[in-house]
């Protein structure tokens, strides 16, 4: 792979220099010069010149006209010839014969105009005869704008065209594809260092971004902004994109905080300045040794990753090192040829495409850290479930015992509740009839009376102890079991109505022992003082504004009683007390022939949502 890349940039730095040995090679001209600010009598005579003529070079940080005249041998009259300039500005004139073939620009140049960025093709119409062509091509120079002739070729078209061709797709689209893209890994880098804040993603988006404005240089022929800001924008950008580009390569190796790449940051921070006085003053011999600076810094740079990939086992950094030694040694070629090759004026630089190595590093770089990063997080995920898992169990290990201990809490209190209900209710009422049975003249049937009572408060607690926490059905139907023989003994007919009703969610032992109480209470008093004949218990789910109620309702008909009179009592009160404790509300309505007691209780919104 390599060695195939290495094969096309030699094509690419061979351009048009190897014509085919059908074509000629114009390689010789006679020039008249005419420079800015001198006068004609000082102007000099024509003399023969070599192309290419790279006008910076031979005139300096002077404007002016050449005028290139050369003749063109004619073979066969009847067929057209071709030229091919590969480069040729800033302005120019093409006349054959004396008639104008072909203009570009003002004279003198434009701000705007520069036809020296890309190759020139020119048709010349067959002239019937075999006498030789005279061309000339006048061009307009600005000084440091890189205007000058190439040696022309010249030949039919069908051997001319496809040199042509090759030129411009070279040239042009080879620096449209490379302008594109640097500038889209250049702005992808400068968004990951947004996210992540990594040098190494600043100094490469930012690299890229200005390589793409250097190379978007060759894309114009009518320029976006007047000279001489077009010149000093790419060169500047050319000029930072060199040392920022290296700076990525030894942030990428671990060598950032270097004199050399302190270095290579103030290049970057002065390419501005030195482009602004190369093309603005002009200083032409600045442009040369900065050139010469850039390589050395880039060679130092090379040296410095180089030894890192060599000792070094990440891929990463041996595929850096490959990538920086073609670059800087395709840098390298291009200065060389620059400065000594003839063929320097139309040269293609290789580093334009050489430039691709830092993308594909890049893109290398960003994959293997998202790899490591990837298995890093794998490593850390199992070891953050194998950690939690440890801590799962002790946590659970820990709610366990926490929950055996609120159980073992829960019935401690609710012993002692039941414990204090049997101390204060059943325990007084045993003490009450033990002194009742001490005083003469105490009836038999009143101390059963209190004795049956006393065992059925007995045996209501015990089924509270046993029964379902929150099932108030059960609580109902152990109050029904307990009493109903003693109902009947009374002569009350018992009509019982009870419809499906929730478990009360967070209920306790303590709740169903307070409403069989309660409702223990309400019967005893029906038995003891209604005379009543019959009774009924009804108890169902309903509707309220604050949510749903479970609603208890105990009928009689007997002779009633003045629920306001005898709510000072301590039936009536215990009962309310009970209900209060219960989150409830008890009503009480009574006339002779009818006594209503409602209870409503309130079911927790937990039971309301998990229904």
């Amino acid at each position: 792979m390599r060695a195939l890349l290495l094969l096309m940039l030699a094509v690419l730095g061979a351009g048009w220099s190897a014509p085919s040995r059908a074509v000629t090679l114009i390689e010789q001209a006679q020039l008249t010069l005419a420079l800015r600010g001198q006068a004609p009598a000082q102007a000099p005579q024509p003399q023969t010149v070599a192309l290419p003529y790279d006008w910076d070079q031979r005139q300096g940080a002077v404007d002016g006209e050449a005028r290139f005249a050369f003749d063109i041998p004619v073979a066969d009259p009847a067929a057209p010839l071709a030229l091919f300039v590969p480069r040729l500005g800033n302005s120019f004139r093409v006349l054959v014969n004396g008639q104008e073939l072909a203009r570009f620009g003002a004279f003198p140049p434009g701000p705007y105009d520069d036809a020296s960025v890309a190759p020139q093709y020119f048709v010349l119409p067959a002239s019937g005869s075999t006498a030789p062509h005279r061309v000339e091509v006048v061009i307009a120079a600005q000084a440091a704008r890189q205007g000058g002739l190439s040696p022309v070729v010249v030949g039919s078209k069908a051997e001319v065209l496809p040199l042509y061709e090759d030129a411009l797709f070279w040239h042009v689209s080879g620096g449209r594809f490379i302008a594109i893209v640097s500038g889209v890994l250049g702005a992808l880098s400068l968004l990951v260092w947004l996210r992540q804040r990594e040098p190494i993603y600043l100094y490469y988006g930012l690299g890229e971004l200005l390589w793409s404005v250097q190379t978007a240089r060759v894309l114009f022929t009518h320029v976006p902004l007047p000279w001489p800001w077009w010149g000093v924008l790419p060169l500047a950008a050319f000029q930072a994109a060199v040392p920022l580009l290296c700076r990525f390569a030894l942030a990428v190796v671990g060598r950032d905080n270097t004199r050399l790449a302190r270095l290579l940051g103030l290049m970057a921070w002065l390419a501005p300045v030195a482009a602004v006085l190369g093309i603005m003053v002009p200083l032409l011999w600045l442009m040369p040794l900065w050139r010469s600076l850039g390589l050395l810094a880039a060679l130092a740079m090379m040296v410095v990753v180089v030894r890192v990939a060599l000792r070094s086992a990440v891929l990463e950094h041996r595929v850096l090192g490959v990538a920086v030694v073609l670059v800087v040694l395709c840098g390298a070629r291009d200065v060389w040829v620059m400065r000594t090759s003839p063929e320097a004026y139309a040269m293609v630089p290789w580093i334009r495409f050489a430039w691709v190595g830092f993308a594909i590093t890049l893109a290398w770089v960003i994959a293997e850290r998202m790899r490591k990063d990837a298995r890093a997080m794998a490593t850390m995920n199992a070891s953050l479930e194998a950690e939690l898992a440890e801590r799962n169990a002790a946590l659970e290990a820990s709610f366990a015992r926490e929950r055996e201990g609120e159980k073992a809490r829960g019935a401690l209190e609710e012993r002692q509740r039941l414990t204090q209900d049997l101390h204060d209710g059943l325990g007084g009422q045993l003490v009450g009839l033990l002194q009742m049975t001490q005083q003469p003249g105490t009836a038999l049937g009143d101390v059963a009376l209190h004795l049956r009572d006393a065992v059925d408060q007995l045996k209501l607690t015990v089924d509270a102890m046993h029964g379902c926490e929150g099932d108030v059905a059960s609580a109902l139907g152990s109050v029904r079991y307990r009493l109903g023989p003693r109902l009947q003994a009374a002569g009350i007919e018992l009509h019982w109505d009870v419809g499906p009703l929730p478990l009360m969610t967070g209920w306790s032992v303590r709740e169903s022992h307070q409403t069989q109480m309660l409702l223990f209470e309400a019967f005893a008093n029906l038995m003891a003082h209604a005379q009543a004949t019959r009774a009924s218990l009804g108890a169902r789910l309903v509707p309220a504004s604050t949510g749903e109620i479970i609603e208890i309702e105990l009928r009689d008909n007997g002779r009633g009683f003045d629920a306001q009179a005898k709510f000072a009592g301590k039936g009536l009160t215990n009962m309310h007390t009970r209900a209060a404790a219960l989150g409830g509300a008890l009503t009480v309505r009574s006339k002779p022939g009818e006594t209503c007691l409602r209870l409503r209780l309130p079911v927790p919104a937990a039971t309301a949502a998990g229904k």
